[in-house]
């Protein structure tokens, strides 16, 4: 991965509030298991902005695209949920667009989402002063977020530390705990008010200080805990690959659980731009994931400010789907094409689709 400061490319400032020309977005989607009829979907969605595809071709060999706004991101990375080649693939992402591609505005996304307002809606919504959106929470001055997540935050996956800070979370909250979404993901809350909750948060702060818990923060580098899905202007996406290939960075948060929700918004905090909320709405979660929207939902994704929602059922055709595509965006419902006949969908060293069954002599 190239350093930013060597990357081509023009590096825009950010858009001003008289700028009367549309922002240029660039739609950066994290795709491995999913159905390709429903990236072709959002894509259609998304014209005319470009939308970049990283694909794990490994999990799905057979990924074919038809939208003509789609470009794939050549040598992408291996996937999956907790994997840290999750983290290593948007940060190649944001490399390659960075390094191929003139855009204001870089906005992260998932097979599973969708927008819930008009294009143009959006495309007004970051031509402000805001230079990134995102929701986060301050792990270390937040109670419920430090004995809900703090044993992944501050130490090494399957250690023993991790192991004994994850119990201690389990006595500070015990059985009467709630959960709440927050930030985009969720928390416990309702820790117990007892002394044996009082020494768990006790022990807990004892144990993750840096010289014990050999994390690297500190109150120069906080850690914060927020969704994943974020959007930023173009310097602040360069901002935040510098800081991820910084000495040290990625190789401690490449040892943590599910480390995307810490890293994304630890980076944005630090490169510190200004700060608008996210610009997703996450469906509740059924245990560690998002629960999936229906057709009842539909009453209530209008009248929320987000303008994208997750998850939608992995089907172009599930009606809810295609309602909001036309009651919500304003746009027809893209059903799918007919697809070339080929094992496998690689893309060029350009970006650009291969097909390599009708490449072959």
């Amino acid at each position: 991965m190239e350093h930013p400061g060597n990357l081509p490319g023009p590096a825009r400032q950010p858009m001003q509030p008289d700028d009367k020309l549309r922002p240029t977005i660039v739609f950066v989607v994290m795709s491995a298991v999913g159905r390709p009829e429903a990236v072709d979907q959002l894509a259609h969605a998304l014209a005319p902005h470009t939308v970049l595809v990283h694909h794990d071709f490994s999990q799905t060999p057979d990924f074919a695209l038809t939208a003509p706004n789609v470009r794939f991101v050549p040598n992408p990375r291996r996937t999956g949920w907790a994997v840290f080649g999750f983290v290593d693939g948007i940060f190649h992402s944001m490399n390659y667009a960075l390094a191929n591609l003139d855009f204001d505005y870089l906005q992260l996304l998932s097979p599973s989402c969708l927008p819930i307002k008009p294009i143009s809606a959006f495309e007004a919504h970051i031509s402000g002063t805001t230079e990134a959106h995102f929701d986060c929470v301050d792990l270390f001055g937040d109670h419920d977020a430090l004995m809900s997540v703090g044993y992944r935050a501050l130490t090494p996956q399957k250690s023993i530390r991790h192991r004994l800070v994850r119990r201690l979370g389990e006595i500070y909250f015990g059985a009467s705990s709630r959960r709440g979404d927050e930030a985009g993901i969720w928390l416990h809350s309702g820790g117990r008010k007892s002394p044996l909750g009082w020494m768990a948060l006790k022990a807990i702060k004892a144990l993750t200080r840096p010289a014990v818990g050999r994390h690297i923060f500190d109150a120069t580098f906080r850690p914060y805990y927020g969704s994943v899905w974020f959007g930023a202007s173009r310097h602040v996406v360069a901002g935040m690959l510098e800081k991820f290939l910084s000495p040290g960075v990625r190789d401690y948060f490449s040892h943590l659980a599910i480390a995307d929700e810490f890293l994304i918004p630890t980076l944005l905090m630090h490169v510190g731009p200004a700060k608008g909320p996210m610009n997703h709405y996450i469906q509740k979660f059924d245990q560690a994931h998002p629960g999936k929207f229906e057709e009842k939902d539909l009453e209530h994704l209008k009248k929320i400010p987000a303008f994208f929602a997750r998850k939608f059922p992995d089907d172009p055709a599930s009606p809810v789907r295609t309602r909001v595509l036309e009651e919500l965006v304003g746009t027809q419902a893209f059903a799918g094409a007919a697809r070339p006949a080929c094992k496998v969908q690689a893309p060029s060293p350009g970006g650009r689709a291969v097909n390599l069954s009708a490449a072959a002599p």
